[in-house]
């Protein structure tokens, strides 16, 4: 009987904490800026419960910051050369800027992010990045910076090849979730783009393309559809102290009662 008691409150240990991370930041509307996602929005590869996403996002601001999108950690978003603006298309719905092509990021355009801790990014899903020639575009081609732990910088580069194809310059993998069609999303998600690198800051713009086939008379543009992350490990080592200690502690007082 003892056992089963020390077993339910370690159980209930957990589950506190994961309802105090849950409401601390994405069920708290008073501490959040902007509405959270209740499902994967189209992205089956996408956490609702670690990801942001582009329907998050609030049109014509130019900052927005998503309070304990993950346990103990802030992520601030910020628009450069315009405002936030969504865009669907395909069912989809990404962010982008309100500038030359509305409701995308294109090149000299930016949408940068920084978090409170530095994380571990599991997931980042682009959409609306063709190989042509739809829309007459490119091989259109994402740039993103990533700010390391130790401060350093380094670029990577997202370019859609072929309609279910793209090579992606970092770590990972890539998979192809809607088309590069006209009817399609284009959409790509990057599996841990960094690898195992904790990281603090992010920044998403657009670079040239080279012409792969058709008109190529539109450049390169895309919208951000998600990212998702989880904690630095020392957030992970910590959740796991306390219920170790909630364990002890059970243990002790049942072994003085037997």
């Amino acid at each position: 009987m003892n056992k089963f008691k020390i077993g339910l409150m370690v159980a209930l240990a957990v589950f506190s904490l994961n309802a105090s991370a849950n409401n601390s930041g994405k069920g708290d509307k008073n501490e959040r800026d902007g509405k959270y996602s209740t499902s994967h929005d189209g992205c089956a590869v996408c956490d609702p419960d670690n990801s942001i996403f582009g329907s998050d996002f609030k049109d014509g601001k130019s900052t927005q910051t998503f309070k304990n999108f993950i346990p103990d950690t802030d992520a601030t978003f910020t628009a450069v050369g315009g405002k936030f603006e969504k865009k669907t298309q395909a069912g989809y719905t990404g962010v982008g800027i309100s500038g030359k092509t509305s409701g995308e990021i294109d090149i000299g355009e930016r949408i940068d992010v920084s978090f409170t801790k530095n994380i571990i990014i599991t997931n980042i899903t682009l959409g609306l990045l063709f190989d042509g020639p739809e829309y007459g575009d490119v091989n259109e081609k994402a740039k993103i910076t990533a700010t390391f732990l130790d401060g350093t910088k380094q670029d990577y580069f997202l370019t859609a090849v072929g309609i279910k194809t793209a090579d992606w310059t970092g770590p990972g993998s890539v998979t192809n979730l809607s088309p590069a069609t006209d009817k399609g999303a284009a959409l790509w998600a990057i599996a841990n783009p960094f690898g195992n690198k904790q990281v603090s800051a992010l920044s998403f713009t657009a670079v040239a393309g080279l012409c792969g086939s058709g008109k190529c008379n539109n450049q390169s543009d895309y919208v951000l559809h998600c990212i998702s992350a989880v904690p630095e490990p020392s957030t992970y080592a910590m959740m796991m102290a306390g219920i170790a200690a909630v364990g002890f502690s059970a243990r002790r007082k049942a072994n003085k009662q037997a």
